[in-house]
This record gives C-alpha cells, sequence and structure tokens, in this order.
C-alpha cells in the first residue's frame, strides 16, 4: 500500500511539473510568434479606409518595422501626445504636484462633458482634457518650456508665440520614428528629468493590461488645422521584449477617432505582441 501510495505520490509530482510547464510555454507562446511584417499592414489600414503610417520598435532585437517611411520621418503637430512631455515638464518644474493635483473647472462648456469638471492630472490625461493642459503650459512658460523642449530634443522643438496652443496649432512639429526615440528615452528612465518624474508620467499613459503584458499610450489628434492629422502613440511591455509603436494618420471623417486605436491594436495582435482579445 505505501509502495502504491508513494506512485501515486511521485505521478502527482510528475502531473503538476508537467502543468507548470505547460502554463509557462503558454504564457511566453503568443510572444515568441512575435513576427511584425510591415508588407501586411497596409491591409489594415484599407480595412478601416485610412491613410498613414505605422512605426514599430523592437527592443530586444534593435529593429525598425515600418509601413510607408517616407511619412514615418515626416514631422506633424503633436497634438495631445504633447500631454506626455507637458505632464513631465509640468513634475520637473513643480508645477504640478502630483498626479492627484486637482484643476478646478471655470465654468466654460469645452464641448465634451468630461471635461466639464474639476479634474485631477490622472483624470486629465485619461480623458486628454486640452483646457487642463493648456494651464500647465502656461504655468510653466515660454522659456521654461523651451529650455526643456530643446533638452529632450523635442522635435523641432519650436514653441512659437502662443505658449498654451503651440502643440494643437502652432509651430513644434515631431515625427513618428521620433516620437519612438523619445518614447524609448521615457521608457528606459533616460530623458533629464527625475526618475520618479518620469515613472509618474508612464503611470499615467497605462491603458490596457494583462496578467503577462501592459500597454503604455497616448492619442492625439490636431483637429485645428486645415489637414487635421491623429496620432497613438506608446509601448507594450511583454514577456520577452518591450515594443515601441507610433501609428499617424489623416483625419478625413469621423470614423477616423476610433480608427487610430483599432489599427494599431489590430497590427499588434496580428504582429503577435499584444493579445487583444485576452484584455
Amino acid at each position: 500500500m505505501k509502495k502504491r501510495g508513494s506512485v501515486h505520490f511521485i505521478s502527482g509530482i510528475r502531473f503538476l511539473f508537467l502543468l507548470i510547464i505547460a502554463a509557462f510555454v503558454s504564457m511566453h507562446n503568443h510572444q515568441l510568434k512575435a513576427q511584425p511584417d510591415a508588407g501586411n499592414w497596409q491591409a489594415i489600414f484599407d480595412k478601416h479606409d485610412a491613410v498613414g503610417t505605422f512605426v514599430l520598435y523592437s527592443t530586444k532585437a534593435d529593429s525598425f518595422f515600418i509601413y510607408e517611411p517616407e511619412r514615418a520621418k515626416t514631422r506633424f503637430l503633436p497634438a495631445s501626445t504633447f500631454k506626455i512631455p507637458n505632464s513631465l515638464i509640468g513634475l520637473e518644474t513643480g508645477v504640478i504636484s502630483g498626479l492627484d493635483e486637482i484643476f478646478i473647472w471655470n465654468g466654460t462648456d469645452y464641448g465634451y462633458q468630461v471635461w466639464n469638471n474639476d479634474l485631477s492630472l490622472r483624470d486629465a490625461f485619461r480623458v486628454s482634457a486640452v483646457w487642463v493642459y493648456q494651464e500647465i503650459a502656461r504655468r510653466v512658460g515660454r522659456e521654461n518650456m523651451e529650455y526643456w523642449l530643446q533638452e529632450i530634443n523635442y522635435g523641432n522643438m519650436l514653441t512659437g508665440p502662443h505658449i498654451d496652443r503651440f502643440w494643437l496649432d502652432g509651430d513644434i512639429a515631431i515625427s513618428p520614428v521620433e516620437q519612438i526615440g523619445f518614447l524609448r528615452k521615457l521608457y528606459a528612465e533616460q530623458l533629464p528629468f527625475k526618475s520618479e518624474n518620469q515613472k509618474l508620467v508612464k503611470e499615467l499613459m497605462l491603458v490596457k493590461q494583462t496578467d503577462t503584458h501592459h500597454l503604455f499610450a497616448k492619442t492625439g489628434w490636431a483637429a485645428r488645422i486645415k489637414n487635421s492629422i491623429g496620432w497613438y502613440v506608446g509601448f507594450a511591455e511583454t514577456p520577452l521584449d518591450t515594443w515601441f509603436f507610433a501609428l499617424n494618420i489623416d483625419m478625413r471623417k469621423p470614423s477616423d477617432q476610433d480608427a487610430r486605436i483599432a489599427i494599431s491594436m489590430e497590427i499588434l495582435e496580428k504582429s503577435g505582441i499584444f493579445p487583444v482579445s485576452d484584455n
């Protein structure tokens, strides 16, 4: 009886070991299949009737995968993707006390109900409240803003005459490839800001997560200019790699607003990077 029990015990241990191995393989299997192919991305853009570019960068392979390379090198207004550096600069200069600082709404109807409230920095980033970030830019001031844009080498580093709208319809411009360069430094906490402030901004950017994958991102829409453009930029942490991405498209119709995220997520999923269906 003891011998039989011992056999059962060993079999149980072996079974448990196999389960652990299977779970480990399953957890990594999705990432092991990561095979970006920019040549197949046009079908995704066509599906959404979108015109633009998508840039993907693998940290592990130190390689770029690019759909429409010429556009990927072209500079555009950053629109609300500028909330990333604006948050960093605001925190570093001390004009923002932290992610939970409350910005008091002045009663103006900004056209979006979610903007017409007192908002914390955390909420303002999430709902992309322009008025909050205009207030932050005014607090920072032109001299400080220009200094920090040069320090981080952000695009063409131009603010123009209007400190509270230069990223919306002004002179500053950045390319999708440059966006990725900036995000790589942020992820590695290699920008000239305190490490704690870079961690806080990455916390603001977290939009999706599973047990093994994390997606950090920000949308942008330059709607105030004649030929408006849209952005979705960020990075995906996976078990075996960290992938950086930047989408830039023409905003020609209402559905393009949703297409920014949809195209990006379809490319990340089809490339084996982020398991969209598991979110």
